[in-house]
């Protein structure tokens, strides 16, 4: 097994893509409806932010000297390279996160509207800008995690564009797991309205769907490769930790049965709940909250599984 990346960037590539998704659901539920989920939207963009910052921190550990990489303009002043575009791009994506959590925060807005006119007439708008503004950088933070290990040389099965791909996808179920579980912790003070939790309930069986199918897709493609090659071999040889080998019951237990498996059963238990509607709105309700809780509760475990054992499988070509 790969043993030069540690745990380190491991929860980097969990707490950075988890971050970047969190983010795009908030604004989300911001966008579709500016006037409900202020709590919900607020906590979850602070929760956004500290999960990047903690996973850059984590990322910053692994330089032979950490202060060095805070001096962003000496150290990541190469634009040719994925590592500099990552830096930057995680930088900003941490600065309009802050001011959003910040504006999004009440006391904060109204100390600004009440000083400032112009804040009081356009403050909104801002918002729209920065969380518009959010979704890009966040996306491009989801897809950054997997170009990362894609530009990582004489490793197989991390040189592919589904990696990126398997990443991203995991990423926003990953933030979305997030924001469902800071609602259900919110819920006495800033419940989810049914419109909301159908939307993100969806957009759970959607995103568990596809991350399934890019996942087969990328096994399928390294276990198929040419093993008359030193990198087709490796390649096939990583697959194999995963599907069949050593890392298989962690793969197939926490990542396939936690992480997709019961998401999407509980996204879809809530849908058909939702739609069968019921005379106890109480005891509905109550039921859909214990539902999605055990699906986000799932997808985080599966989510950060599922980067420890694409390191871990990661072996050195020949």
């Amino acid at each position: 097994m790969q043993l030069t990346w540690s745990w380190q960037p491991a929860l980097y590539l969990f707490l950075g893509g988890m971050g970047a998704g969190a983010f795009v659901m908030a604004a989300v539920l911001f966008l579709i409806d500016r006037t409900r989920h202020r709590l919900i939207v607020c906590v979850s963009m602070w929760a956004a932010l500290f999960s990047l910052a903690a996973g850059l921190l984590l990322l910053l550990t692994e330089l032979i000297t950490p202060a060095r990489g805070l001096l962003m303009w000496q150290s990541f002043g190469h634009f040719t390279s994925w590592m500099t575009y990552g830096a930057w791009g995680a930088f900003a994506a941490m600065a309009v996160f802050a001011v959003s959590a910040l504006l999004a925060t009440r006391p904060v807005g109204v100390w600004l509207a009440k000083k400032w006119a112009w804040f009081e007439k356009k403050g909104t708008t801002l918002r729209r800008v920065l969380a518009v503004i959010g979704i890009v950088l966040g996306a491009f933070v989801a897809v950054y995690t997997g170009m990362l290990l894609m530009t990582a040389e004489s490793v197989p099965l991390w040189d592919t564009p589904l990696l990126p791909a398997l990443f991203t996808v995991s990423a926003f179920d990953t933030g979305v797991a997030l924001v469902e579980l800071v609602a259900i912790v919110l819920s006495k003070k800033d419940a989810l309205v049914p419109k909301a939790r159908l939307l993100m309930e969806r957009i759970v069986v959607v995103l568990v769907l596809v991350e399934g199918v890019v996942m087969a897709v990328f096994l399928a493609s390294m276990l198929g490769a040419d093993a008359q090659t030193a990198v087709g071999a490796t390649a096939a040889a990583s697959a194999t930790l995963l599907v069949s080998g050593g890392l298989a019951p962690c793969f197939w237990g926490m990542v396939v049965v936690c992480g997709l498996a019961v998401p999407l059963a509980m996204a879809l238990m809530g849908l058909v709940l939702h739609r069968r509607g019921g005379k106890k709105p109480g005891a509905k309700q109550h039921a859909g909250t214990a539902l999605m809780a055990v699906g986000a509760v799932g997808a985080l475990i599966g989510g950060c599984e599922l980067r420890f054992l694409i390191l871990a499988a990661g072996i050195h070509a020949d």
